[in-house]
């Protein structure tokens, strides 16, 4: 019922949402469309509230996931790890207590200052360590003989000038390549990272090899390979990417 109060009732972002869905699957009839948005809303709306009641909500390692976590923490190297606004991203903050290396991830302070406090306090309560985006690079590059996972939310619109092309959902995209870039200057290992949801208070998170050595890599791939993976993930069920965020501008 949330959901459909947000997306029916509010229309948050309605228009919006149709739009990307129809640019990214054209070869679907607007039915199909139609059910791929409410259940869209509907999974929006169960992330809303995860986010407000996270105690009841947990997060588990793939074996897979868990199999690459241990082998890192032996080798005690930095590693950046990609993911997409896809299924409930926040749960990541939950990380650190499955493992003894050290966990971050980047975020943008907000602007109003009581929210940026609560925000920040919520998604530190279980050891994740808040990097700034403007000062990542330094800190990583300060950092570098320090094993740590640093996770990426590497979907966002970068601007026409920031970003790498990529054809993406049917449609020329520009992809965030900042994550590419510190990672082929610290030679990090580089994965995907997607989210299942198992139930209706479970998360498993998966992790899918991109490189072994970033350093190694020719310019773009990186970024061009986590662009396939996370499309891969859309394309197996829709729902759970966030279709109301303006990408293509």
């Amino acid at each position: 019922m949330l959901g459909y109060f947000i997306g029916q009732i509010c229309k948050y972002r309605l228009s919006v949402c149709v739009q990307n869905l129809a640019r990214s699957f054209p070869h679907l009839s607007y039915h199909e469309i139609n059910t791929h948005r409410d259940n869209f809303y509907r999974n929006l709306a169960r992330i809303i509230w995860e986010n407000f009641n996270s105690s009841q909500v947990k997060v588990q390692l793939s074996e897979s996931a868990l199999e690459i976590i241990n082998k890192l923490q032996k080798q005690r190297r930095q590693t950046i790890f990609l993911l997409g606004h896809y299924g409930n991203w926040e749960v990541i903050a939950k990380i650190p207590q499955l493992t003894h290396i050290p966990i971050q991830a980047l975020y943008k302070p907000l602007k109003n200052k009581i929210f940026n406090y609560l925000s920040y306090k919520k998604r530190t309560k279980h050891g994740m360590r808040l990097l700034p985006a403007q000062h990542a690079l330094r800190t990583l590059l300060r950092e570098k003989q320090t094993p740590s996972i640093t996770f990426f939310i590497a979907d966002q619109f970068p601007g026409h000038d920031n970003g790498i092309a990529v054809e993406f959902l049917q449609q020329p995209t520009f992809m965030f390549s900042g994550a590419e870039k510190l990672a082929r200057q610290l030679d990090t290992y580089v994965g995907y990272v997607s989210l299942k949801p198992l139930n209706k208070q479970v998360w498993e998170l998966d992790i899918k090899p991109i490189c072994d050595h970033a350093a190694a890599t020719s310019e773009g791939l990186i970024t061009k390979q986590f662009a396939s993976m996370l499309e891969k993930s859309i394309q197996e069920d829709p729902s759970w990417w966030l279709w109301t965020h303006r990408r293509w501008k």
